[in-house]
């Protein structure tokens, strides 16, 4: 009867045992990145599944959308924790909000500053539109409601004081509004090659206006986070090298993403860079001095990392 009362307990004591580890076992956290087209956050996600796990229980999930006018809302609202928007989308959202987001979005948080995304100004001919200024008065595409091509559209504009006939449509519309002489001009953001500068110029008699470095100079004075950037020759076509305007883009997350998980993150990719430039060129053009020049505050994680990173060079 002991024996029997004894093997009972052992056996009692052993499954308690398995549940008490079981329990300690730690959560998997999952971590959705955001993205359009995906072609930098695949790659990323996929170096970042082969070192998160050995360091912090997480699971990566690349979530696509339309388009990338609700990645700060995502984030903020906690729909993902991951995503690459524009430094100065960014610092208008951390500072005084979006128009649909009104008021000081604060949970944004800056992890590395990647490449420069560029805004392509594309003109009709024969409408005399060779630069900024010739846009006066002119029927100009500005970006569908909201979005963010709008957003840095309305500053540059701003910027140079022109006022232009604002159109906005759907962007698939913008090459036929182009082709019927509904429109003079349009603004198009997109990494080059960008598919929809692409679908754009395929309208007849269009072609790239340059925004030159002087415009850039005096943009930058009201909005220091547009900088200058460049289209390459034959990018779209026969056109030369296009001078226009840019903003960087910004691996951003929200504030209450665990600081070992962001520190992971970062390192990830700054370790990952090389392979992941090779894949998408637009990351040879980083300057790893400036990686952590975030217009809005740093995560713990990613302040951590660039600390050691100056210790130990």
């Amino acid at each position: 009867m002991k024996f029997l009362c004894a093997c009972v307990l052992a056996i009692a004591l052993f499954a308690q045992g398995c549940r008490e580890a079981a329990s300690k076992q730690p959560d998997v956290r999952v971590v959705r990145i955001v993205t359009v087209l995906g072609r930098l956050t695949t790659p990323l996600a996929e170096a970042l599944t082969k070192v998160l796990p050995d360091h912090f229980p997480v699971r990566l999930e690349v979530q696509k959308t339309a388009t990338t006018n609700d990645y700060i809302r995502l984030l903020v609202q906690g729909q993902a924790e991951l995503a690459i928007v524009q430094t100065d989308l960014s610092y208008a959202a951390f500072t005084q909000g979006l128009p649909d987001l009104p008021g000081p979005q604060q949970r944004l948080r800056g992890i590395a500053v990647l490449y420069r995304s560029p805004l392509h100004l594309i003109a009709r001919r024969g409408t005399g539109i060779e630069a900024l200024s010739d846009l006066r008065g002119k029927r100009v595409f500005v970006g569908s409601d909201g979005n963010t091509t709008e957003l840095t559209t309305r500053m540059i504009l701003q910027a140079v004081g022109v006022s232009v006939d604002q159109r906005r449509m759907p962007e698939d519309n913008v090459t036929q509004a182009l082709a019927d002489g509904e429109l003079d001009a349009a603004f198009i953001r997109g990494n080059d090659p960008s598919p929809a500068v692409q679908r754009v110029m395929k309208a007849p008699g269009v072609f790239l206006v340059p925004i030159r470095r002087s415009e850039v100079a005096e943009i930058r004075t009201h909005h220091p986070f547009l900088r200058p950037a460049s289209t390459p020759a034959h990018m779209y076509g026969n056109e030369a090298e296009i001078e226009t305007v840019g903003t960087d883009m910004l691996l951003a997350c929200r504030d209450d993403l665990p600081e070992e998980l962001v520190y992971w993150v970062t390192r990830t990719l700054f370790e990952s860079l090389p392979d992941l430039a090779a894949s998408y060129s637009l990351l040879r053009q980083i300057d790893l001095q400036q990686l952590s020049a975030s217009p809005i505050p740093l995560h713990p994680g990613a302040a951590r990392f660039y600390r050691e990173r100056e210790l130990f060079q």
